[in-house]
């Protein structure tokens, strides 16, 4: 697998820190060959900033248009990748307006409830609603809350905000059939990201739903990704690793692409995946 790429970006478009300028810099000076920016559900960080595939050339990068999207298998929500897709894609650019519109909507109803509930200016709009940021997302609210001190850690503060501000606004996911052909026919290629969490946080068969998949028009899966210390079953180096050589296998079991990707927020966690060999 080549090192020298990370094809799982977030940037401020969807729930990242950093413009995707600075996370093209941060992958430049970290000797990274070939990146894509995967923002949830929107790829305003190849339209907000200009010729950005033009930046990433000068920059010595290659990069590859790319979205992850929340899809339903099963009953569990599952991300998706799509790669190398058509940006004006009309199918696509509908679908993705219309869940930016609904997140916006429910974000910003649950954003009053928590300023509501806690009497005061717990989450500032102008905070959240960031230029050229498209889709409004949970962890905006999330780590307001936490800035403020009001929980310990991410996962209580989720469940609160889970339990005390719940809007009736529904943000529907797409099959997870139907979303490997919406990126198929603008031209893609689908990827199951980061499958390490489905295995070990569902009571899905990997290798069943890659039997079920790969004929549909899964291209490719997440390999390479750093799941140490984000989920109980990655405790140590040795659980990690085991699960991208499981991963590995399936790739070439099935005949499918193996990607690399660090699924980073900021430059660092970038840089720092880079690092890895």
């Amino acid at each position: 697998m080549d090192t020298k790429t990370d094809l799982h970006l977030h940037t401020l478009v969807s729930d990242g820190t950093c413009t995707p300028l600075e996370m093209l810099e941060a992958a430049r000076q970290s000797g990274l060959e070939t990146i894509s920016f995967t923002d949830h559900d929107a790829i305003g960080a190849y339209r907000h900033w200009g010729d950005l595939f033009a930046a990433a050339e000068a920059a010595g990068l290659a990069l590859v248009s790319g979205v992850e999207l929340d899809v339903e298998y099963r009953g569990e929500e599952i991300h998706l990748l799509g790669y190398g897709f058509a940006l004006e894609d009309e199918a696509l650019n509908r679908r993705l307006r219309l869940v930016q519109g609904l997140r916006r909507r429910k974000v910003l109803r649950q954003l009053e409830d928590i300023n509501r509930f806690f009497g005061r200016k717990v989450v500032e709009r102008r905070k959240v609603l960031l230029p050229h940021r498209d889709s409004l997302m949970k962890p905006h609210l999330v780590h307001a809350m936490l800035n403020q001190g009001l929980f310990p850690e991410y996962r209580a503060a989720a469940q609160w905000l889970s339990a005390n501000a719940q809007v009736p606004i529904h943000v529907p996911k797409l099959t997870i059939v139907d979303a490997i052909n919406m990126i198929v026919h603008a031209g893609g290629e689908a990827v199951l990201a980061h499958p390490g969490y489905i295995a070990c946080e569902t009571e899905i068969s990997l290798d069943a739903m890659l039997e079920e998949l790969v004929p549909l028009g899964l291209g490719g899966v997440e390999v390479d990704y750093p799941y140490l210390g984000t989920a109980e079953a990655f405790a140590d180096a040795a659980s990690e690793k085991a699960m991208i050589d499981r991963l590995r296998g399936l790739a070439q079991r099935f005949k499918l692409k193996a990607t690399r990707g660090s699924d980073a927020h900021d430059a660092e966690a970038l840089k720092k995946f880079a690092e890895r060999v």
